[in-house]
């Protein structure tokens, strides 16, 4: 009998364990490998992310290691007020701030009724704000400010084709109790200190300095021509041109044994600037201690420095306690609204200390003061320096407006959300603050505007000729959105009309307004209308440029538009009119809401450029941010400085063109963009 195979034993095993959920591995969920299918998924890619890395890299590190060792942030610092609002009337000035109080009161409301902001977000702000603030007191209590560094001499100090002479005599102002500390500079020991030194410094210590520094760098020629002339690399006519140079190129002496730097005893003296009186006096050198002195009174001092001695000599003085000084003069109007003459402001560059006594006067001329003409900052800043010098006081001017915003935007949600608990319907938890957030971005702007601009004998009407800066942007931008939104929706629904007539010169008007630029439309508002009627010369300025701007903004407002309204499938115009709707109902109610939602993105993108197309008003002779710009760089004491200038309002363009950007996508969120993607 044969044996008959037998059938394999199926044994089942029961896992009675917990089952372990383990996380997926790093490569394939998670942010590591959406870098690695993003951006190194092939050779390409990852080529191309290096690339864009290292440029990248490069600009920030050389944009901030030039804003922090190079850039002279007194331009910002101290014109804050004219880039926020140009020349505008210091008396009405409340009006403008208390508009800004009230928009940001009415987007806290608008917060509570369109988003779920979360108030840990504003305990996170709160942080953000109270570090600030607490930052610049840091700063101050653990830095000191950079010295002044003075020259005194009897011996002129050339420095290539420029030439100066030591004063003998400086004057600057001081608070009551000051300390004041003058030393002979210790940094002045050799060329090589003396190159890198850095500070507040006058134009005599400058080019001690700028002379040290082209002593180093023909000396570091010389010996690279030296190198290359010893090579058998070169060619003949390289070792001519190259043997050319090196005989051309001569060495001087050192700086310091040429101008005898700190080889002679100097005779300081501090002088109260009302009396002339010595309160303190002292003959330095480079071996004796520094002089100190309390400063009594609020007011002038004087500086007065000479070398002991007849022999040629020069010295550099570091001085604590002086700080250069910015000069402004203007004409102050009286009680009685007449001129009560001429007045001349001295405020200091460190702390904005101000003071309005009259320069002291020594045989009825005025002492030189420390203008910061004369004393610039001037050398590789270190980031000490920085901190002390410009971050501190810049956040010391900003963190009073972030705090009351962010006080006045919490206000605003806690206002919204109580609303909305006493008065809204349990079925629409949010019906009061999204009707009171709706009717506030109506009539704000206007209240803003007359605000801003006066209503007759109300509030006293303001001269638009001396509005500017951030003020004159926003009015600009938020009248042209205001007025060519409505106009642009007219004109696309002309250009889509049955009228013959209405659709034609819809489309004659879009067309001709789109294919010029604004820069065109302005100076025709500005400079031909006056000559086709003289009687519109009267209009100022400001108001021909709103007009210009509306009037263009709307013709490619109406293309936004109608491309929205082309979106609509037939089928519903077609499903309105068989329920027996009226055009103007199937426009108002069907059509146009589908529209305006899904061009959203075009809108909002259409209300930036209009943001940023303002800045071509200062063509045509209005100082808006781009213009107030030009106007705080052609004062003397800030010539040369346009980059940190646009580098400021650069952010301040961002800053409200990212707002904008981030209120799209809220709308998105809420409209057409959620059922895109349910």
């Amino acid at each position: 009998m044969t044996d008959m195979p037998q059938p394999e034993r199926v044994v089942t095993y029961v896992n009675t364990g917990e089952v372990v959920n383990r996380p997926a591995p790093l490569l394939t969920a998670g942010p590591l490998a959406w870098i690695r299918r993003n951006l190194f998924s092939s050779v390409f890619d990852t080529a191309l992310t290096f690339l864009f890395a290292i440029t990248v890299i490069g600009a920030i590190y050389g944009l901030v290691n030039w804003s922090i060792q190079q850039a002279n942030w007194f331009v910002v610092t101290l014109n804050l007020r004219q880039f926020m609002l140009g020349r505008y009337e210091v008396d009405p000035e409340w009006r403008v701030h208390l508009a800004a109080m009230l928009v940001v009161f009415g987007t806290g409301i608008a917060l509570a009724a369109f988003s779920r902001v979360r108030w840990r977000t504003f305990a996170a702000l709160a942080i953000v704000a109270a570090v600030l603030v607490a930052v610049p007191v840091v700063i101050e209590a653990a830095l000191p400010l950079p010295p002044l560094y003075v020259t005194a001499g009897n011996m002129p100090i050339a420095s290539g084709s420029v030439t100066q002479e030591a004063q003998s005599r400086l004057a600057f102002t001081a608070r009551a109790g000051e300390e004041f500390r003058i030393a002979v500079a210790a940094q002045a020991s050799g060329d090589e200190a003396l190159a890198v030194q850095s500070g507040f410094m006058d134009k005599a210590t400058n080019n001690l300095r700028n002379a040290a520094e082209s002593r180093l760098l023909a000396q570091a020629r010389l010996a690279e021509l030296d190198r290359l002339l010893a090579s058998d690399l070169l060619t003949a006519n390289q070792r001519v041109a190259l043997t050319g140079e090196r005989d051309r190129l001569t060495i001087p002496d050192p700086v310091v044994e040429r101008y005898a730097v700190n080889q002679a005893a100097v005779t300081v003296r501090v002088l109260r600037g009302t009396t002339l009186e010595v309160l303190a006096e002292a003959t330095l050198s480079a071996d004796s201690g520094p002089l100190s002195v309390t400063l009594p009174d609020e007011g002038w001092y004087v500086l007065e420095k000479t070398i002991a001695g007849d022999a040629p000599a020069t010295a550099i003085l570091r001085v604590d306690g002086m700080y250069p000084l910015l000069q402004r003069s203007f004409s102050r109007a009286d009680a009685g609204g007449g001129s009560a003459g001429r007045v001349n402001q001295y405020i200091r560059m460190t702390d904005n200390f101000l003071t309005e006594a009259p320069l002291p006067k020594i045989d009825g001329q005025d002492v030189p003061f420390a203008v910061i003409i004369d004393n610039q900052y001037r050398g590789v800043r270190p980031f000490a320096d920085y901190l002390r010098v410009h971050l501190a006081p810049f956040l010391k001017l900003i963190t009073p407006a972030l705090w009351q915003a962010l006080i006045l935007l919490a206000l605003g949600v806690v206002a919204g959300r109580l609303a909305d608990r006493f008065f809204s319907p349990a079925d629409r938890p949010r019906r009061t603050s999204v009707r009171v957030a709706t009717w506030l971005i109506i009539v704000l702007p206007i209240v803003a505007f007359f605000l801003a601009y006066g209503v007759g004998n109300v509030l006293p009407v303001t001269d638009t000729r001396n509005w500017g800066g951030l003020l004159l942007t926003m009015m600009l931008t938020v009248v042209g959105i205001i007025g060519s939104f409505p106009l642009g929706v007219l004109l696309a629904l002309g250009r889509r009309s049955d009228l013959p007539v209405v659709r034609y010169l819809s489309i004659l008007y879009i067309e001709t307004v789109r294919g010029v630029p604004l820069v065109t439309v302005l100076f025709m508002a500005q400079l031909l209308v006056p000559f086709l009627n003289p009687a519109l010369a009267d209009i100022d300025a400001v108001f021909r440029a709103m007009v210009g701007i509306t009037l263009f903004s709307a013709a490619y407002l109406a293309e936004n538009v109608r491309g929205g309204l082309q979106a609509i499938p037939p089928g519903q115009v077609e499903a309105a009119r068989a329920l027996g709707l009226a055009g103007w109902q199937i426009t108002l109610f069907i059509t146009l809401p589908q529209a305006l939602r899904a061009v959203i993105p075009a809108l909002v993108g259409q209300c930036i450029s209009l943001f940023k197309d303002t800045s071509l008003v200062t063509i045509v002779g209005l100082i808006d941010l781009t213009g107030i710009s030009n106007a705080v760089v052609a004062q003397t004491e800030f010539i040369g400085l346009r980059r940190e200038a646009y580098v400021f309002i650069t952010v301040l363009y961002f800053v409200f063109s990212y707002a904008m950007s981030y209120v799209s996508r809220r709308l998105e969120m809420s409209g057409s963009g959620a059922v895109r993607r349910a």
